[in-house]
């Protein structure tokens, strides 16, 4: 039975595709079956209200409050979809308490999914910035992550930690200290979230804040400097990925400070394109018109669509500070020289209980893609429960329990 497009929990069918990943390797695997629109939804990792979809703690005492900043990675080769999230006890907030990595593993391309478990959990720091990155030479996963301090010390020098699988997420390794890639400026740190990339030439390169931490073929990871924002102050979240031409193009949001004290801020994406020690900007200050932003984190990847390389982008389309509930996926066939060609706002296919009424979802926020064998796409997005009828941006954003919602879709949807 196909799942509906306005449907969270269920199952599909499934039919046999030749998939061709960004890397060009050639391998059958299931594909989604769609609904004729060619986009569906499902809840993956449910709020403390979202009944059968719920995360049950640990512990046994009730479910997970919320969970939030997801990373999703469909392996290259395989039908292994990795999907990890921040799982938050007890509050939505990011300085909450014991915050986990809670993860579920699909082993058909997205159909079907294992339930949820702990990837890291240790004692009683916060586990965040889940960001995936795969090694197709080794065949070695790998999961990003910052161990935090607890409540008002959230934002004080998190460390870098890393945990590796070498049997595509079956099983993990501890989470393992790297302090050599901790931000050498110290203060609050971003890796991703969301996932790295590999290169052609087999280089891996993973966001951070400030930086990419990058591993050549045989090495080891290092950390390398990105340029300086409009306030003198390091790059954020982002993304990063692979052009067709071979350069790296950067993906970031502003900062707090760059969002909130106006200024020269555009309200829209930060992006500079080319190879560690020579970047190019869009114009003087740094930004790019065509993708507005709020100020919130954005995800992005590299798919081929009929054999053509472009970039999939997905973020709130508005320049509404606050406002994450805008989700539009946009696509650029020109490694990111434009972006107005193709889009399309989630909410032409919204959820089954997307609304402003007590006990609804909105959808918006922290998202990742993936590009699938397939010729899918899977998108993790954020999705709040509202608490009362018609709640402002701000009860949305720092009242409300976060879910985190499966979309899979035809990269048609978006390119005709």
């Amino acid at each position: 039975m196909a799942l509906s497009r306005r449907t969270f929990i269920g199952g599909a069918a499934s039919v046999a595709a030749l998939g061709v990943t960004g890397a060009g390797v050639v391998f059958p695997q299931r594909a989604l079956a769609l609904d004729p629109d060619g986009m569906e939804s499902k809840m993956l990792f449910g709020d403390a209200q979202a009944g059968a979809a719920a995360i049950p703690k640990e512990s046994g005492s009730g479910n997970y409050h919320s969970c939030r900043i997801p990373s999703i990675f469909a392996i290259p080769g395989s039908s292994v979809v990795i999907a990890v999230v921040e799982g938050r006890p007890n509050d939505v907030a990011d300085a909450s308490g014991n915050i986990n990595l809670l993860m579920r593993r699909s082993t058909d391309s997205g159909l079907t999914w294992s339930a949820a478990t702990t990837l890291a959990g240790a004692g009683l720091q916060g586990w965040t910035n889940p960001t995936l990155v795969h090694d197709r030479t080794t065949g070695r996963l790998t999961c990003f992550m910052l161990r935090r301090q607890l409540g008002e010390l959230y934002v004080i020098d998190p460390d870098v930690y890393i945990a590796t699988s070498e049997n595509n997420g079956a099983t993990w390794t501890n989470p393992v200290a790297r302090p050599d890639l901790n931000r050498a400026a110290g203060g609050n740190d971003f890796i991703g979230p969301g996932n790295g990339i590999q290169r052609a030439d087999g280089t891996l390169v993973v966001p951070a804040r400030g930086r990419l931490i990058i591993k050549a073929p045989g090495g080891d990871w290092a950390s390398h400097g990105l340029p300086q924002g409009l306030s003198d102050g390091p790059y954020g979240e982002g993304t990063v990925t692979e052009r067709s031409d071979g350069r790296l193009i950067l993906n970031y949001r502003a900062l707090d400070r760059e969002i909130k004290n106006g200024g020269t801020y555009p309200h829209t994406r930060r992006i500079a394109i080319g190879n560690p020690g020579s970047w190019q900007m869009f114009g003087q200050e740094y930004w790019r018109a065509q993708i507005i932003d709020p100020g919130a984190h954005a995800a992005q990847i590299s798919h081929s669509i009929n054999g053509v390389p472009h970039l999939i982008h997905l973020n709130s389309a508005t320049r509404e500070i606050d406002n994450r509930y805008v989700m539009t996926l946009r696509a650029s066939a020109d490694d990111g020289e434009t972006w107005t060609s193709y889009q399309q706002p989630l909410s032409e296919d919204p959820l089954a209980s997307e609304g402003d009424l007590a006990g609804n979802l909105r959808e918006g926020g922290y998202s990742a893609l993936t590009s699938t064998g397939s010729g899918l796409i899977l998108a993790l997005v954020e999705a709040r429960r509202v608490q009362y009828n018609n709640p402002s941006l701000h009860d949305l954003n720092h009242n409300s329990p976060c879910a985190v919602v499966l979309r899979r879709f035809d990269p048609s949807w978006i390119v005709p």
